[in-house]
């Protein structure tokens, strides 16, 4: 039987099918300039949207910073808190290191958010620096703030401390995975496909355990206190102040703020920050690092007020947050509004960003007003 013009043939013996169809293909597109000119179109597309995208998260989001607002209720705050409630301005994460156009497109930003605002507390949950050179940015920033009613309070973060890099980040992220497998690891070779189940349980470990950067130094964490002292901060490192004004009226406010130490470059103690506020008191707690939710003690605290997860910076959709850099949260956890048992927790998204990064996670600001339950 006569065979058509353009019917498949049985490949001859030993000749890998596969093979001879991908070589068949390549031809074709070779000789067809029009079906080529659409694929290299579409490649055109695709580097420009991703180019797109890099210039949006470097140069757009990065600078884009809200004032969001957010009321939270406080019970056992009767004749604690104003009934109108207690406003405060809550800011962290500014990571300033002098990068002027950056900084000063954040600090005009954040000038005119917040234009006019009244409220009576401020409070920084650190990282005010990423290093030294940013200092000056920081008491910028202060000053393009409206002065607070009753008072300023803050708590270092662990750039306020201490400089990083990120240049071995791989290196020391893969030798620390690799110790923690190692005691569960087979001995002997390892088949191809283990191997390639190992990175994926590499790259698992990188999007859910905090970076393991190399200090490469430290800020003039004393200097920095002194300059925000004379602002009228007062630095709550494993303390705690009684708020009290006009306690007992109408409009009065009367609860305790304390605030720990750095989780990872100071010296954290929160039984010593909670040791002289009353167990009934009213109670908000200020810690940078929002991993001081796996403390016990921290069930003492009304409402936890955090950052250093900057939202993830990077927001993948149907993923979440490409790192949360915390050992303790949920990948949705990274911001936001969220409670461990009676103790309720903010932790905002930040102003600045370790790396100039963000998407899907932009800057923020938040003005919190507290009412009694």
């Amino acid at each position: 039987m006569r065979r058509r013009e353009g019917s498949p043939t049985a490949a001859p013996p030993g000749v890998n099918v596969n093979l001879v169809s991908a070589n068949r293909t390549l031809t074709a597109l070779r000789r067809n300039g029009r079906l080529r000119a659409q694929l290299l179109s579409g490649a055109g597309v695709l580097a420009g949207v991703g180019a797109g995208l890099a210039s949006y998260a470097y140069f757009r989001e990065p600078l884009r910073v809200s004032l969001d607002k957010l009321t939270i209720r406080l019970p056992n705050a009767q004749r604690h808190l104003p009934a109108a409630g207690l406003r405060i301005l809550h800011l962290t994460d500014t990571h300033f290191r002098g990068l002027d156009w950056r900084e000063k497109a954040k600090i005009d930003a954040v000038r005119r958010a917040c234009a006019g605002l009244d409220y009576d507390l401020l409070v920084h949950t650190g990282d005010f620096l990423h290093d030294d050179g940013g200092l000056g940015n920081v008491l910028d920033l202060l000053d393009a703030l409206p002065a607070p009613r009753l008072g300023a309070f803050a708590v270092f973060g662990n750039h306020d401390y201490t400089t990083y890099s990120a240049n071995q980040l791989l290196n020391r992220s893969w030798t620390a995975f690799c110790a923690l497998e190692n005691g569960n690891r087979p001995r002997g070779k390892a088949a191809p496909w283990q191997e390639a189940a190992r990175l994926v349980r590499f790259g698992r470990f990188l999007a859910n355990v905090p970076f393991d950067l190399k200090r490469t130094g430290h800020n003039d964490v004393s200097r920095l206190q002194d300059v925000l002292v004379a602002r009228n901060f007062q630095i709550l490192h494993n303390r705690a102040v009684r708020l009290a004004h006009k306690p007992g009226e109408g409009d009065g406010v009367d609860l305790f703020i304390a605030g720990v130490d750095d989780f990872t470059e100071g010296l954290p103690d929160l039984g010593k920050a909670l040791a002289e506020v009353p167990p009934a008191a009213p109670t908000l707690l200020l810690s940078h690092n929002p991993d001081i939710l796996s403390e016990p003690a921290v069930s003492r605290a009304d409402l936890v007020l955090s950052g250093h997860t900057h939202g993830g910076q990077i927001v993948l959709p149907w993923y979440g947050p490409a790192h949360t850099h915390t050992e303790h949260l949920a990948r949705h956890e990274a911001s936001g509004y969220l409670r461990r048992g009676r103790t309720q927790v903010f932790i905002s998204r930040g102003v600045g960003e370790g790396i100039p990064l963000r998407f899907g996670a932009s800057p923020q600001i938040t003005l919190l007003t507290l009412l009694p339950e």
